[in-house]
């Protein structure tokens, strides 16, 4: 039987949470169940990818400009839809999607990506947590926080983000650097610490190795001008955003981040999904992935000697040693967080709620 679904988001900024929706809205679609996306704010950084997919979604206006217009079509559209489902990913969308189901009748699944609620939206969402009628987290650090805390009023299920497994490493897998290559995934934004980064690379800049950063700097001018400071251009490659990252992975020894917050981030699963090895820091979900996929280094965040030394340990393993960490991230994945898997997941949870 087919269902009606509204996946609603604050934007559709290519982050991990909307990349995660949009793949759900894919597979619901491919399924010949009907989908709607509706995204708060007029931010489309899919650049026209969802609706050349047939995708269905709505962009809501300025807020400050049309906050009545907004409301009204916010409630018209959801009526109109007639959902079985709505499924609210992060903070501001679950707490409007909660308050919609005072006019509106659907089951609610609020999503959860993190494992801290914002002190803006912390009253709000503890007030109206009693409107969810299902909770999914996407790591299980998120999920023992929430209920810890009694933030939220059910008990919710972990659902992994899915991610694609190539069949067979890249052909550039194979490929031999003459200088020991990183990776690192992930948009100019307050929480991926890139200056802690630059600061760890400039105590190894000794050795021989590059790193490839890919994501937008968002008009950021002061990370070329910190790696002017700290003479480690021939070090750092910052190369803006690139649709098929996974080349790059294929292309590298290993992976590195160093964020002081994230929830279940999809550049740490992808790089474990390609086989490298990684450092990241030491927070909830990155810990959640490295300890139990035993796939690579963990270092103090917003420590630069440690993650300088533990990047260190990385390049001076044999590319046996790191070939074993690659193997177990890589096992892990397609264990735990295969799209099929995942996906499935999902369907079952609609499915029981819609019934």
């Amino acid at each position: 039987m087919n269902k009606r679904v509204i996946l609603m988001t604050p934007s559709m900024s290519k982050g991990g949470a909307e990349t995660q929706l949009l793949k759900l809205a894919l597979y619901l679609k491919s399924n010949h169940h009907n989908a709607l996306i509706i995204s708060l704010k007029p931010i489309d950084e899919f650049n026209g990818d969802i609706s050349r997919s047939g995708l269905e979604i709505l962009f809501l206006k300025n807020w400050l400009r049309y906050p009545f217009y907004n409301i009204y079509t916010l409630y018209r559209t959801t009526k109109r839809f007639r959902p079985d489902v709505v499924i609210a990913f992060m903070f501001i969308a679950i707490i409007f999607a909660r308050l919609l189901k005072l006019c509106v009748k659907f089951k609610l699944i609020s999503t959860i990506r993190i494992s801290v609620v914002p002190k803006k939206w912390y009253l709000a969402f503890k007030l109206t947590q009693r409107f969810d009628d299902a909770i999914v987290y996407n790591s299980v650090a998120s999920k023992v926080n929430f209920e810890k805390q009694k933030l939220v009023s059910l008990g919710g299920v972990v659902i992994h983000n899915g991610i694609a497994i190539p069949e067979c490493n890249n052909p550039v897998d194979d490929v031999k650097n003459e200088c020991f290559k990183w990776v690192c995934i992930g948009h100019f934004r307050w929480n991926k610490d890139y200056l802690t980064l630059f600061k760890a690379i400039a105590l190894l800049k000794h050795k021989n190795f590059t790193v490839d950063i890919i994501g937008n700097l968002n008009g950021e001018l002061w990370p070329h001008t910190v790696i002017e400071k700290f003479k480690i251009q021939n070090h750092v490659n910052i190369l803006g955003f690139k649709q098929e990252a996974h080349r790059y992975l294929g292309q590298s020894d290993a992976f590195v981040l160093s964020s002081f917050s994230e929830g279940m981030p999809n550049a740490i699963l992808e790089a474990m999904a390609h086989a490298k090895p990684t450092v990241v820091t030491d927070i909830d979900g990155n810990r959640e992935l490295v300890v139990k996929a035993h796939c690579g280094l963990l270092c103090e965040k917003q420590n630069e000697q440690d993650m300088a030394a533990k990047m260190l340990m990385i390049m001076d393993m044999s590319a046996a040693n790191r070939l074993v960490l690659g193997n177990n991230g890589k096992l892990h994945i397609k264990t735990s967080f295969s799209e099929e898997k995942v996906m499935g997941e999902w369907m079952q949870l609609i499915d029981k709620l819609a019934c």
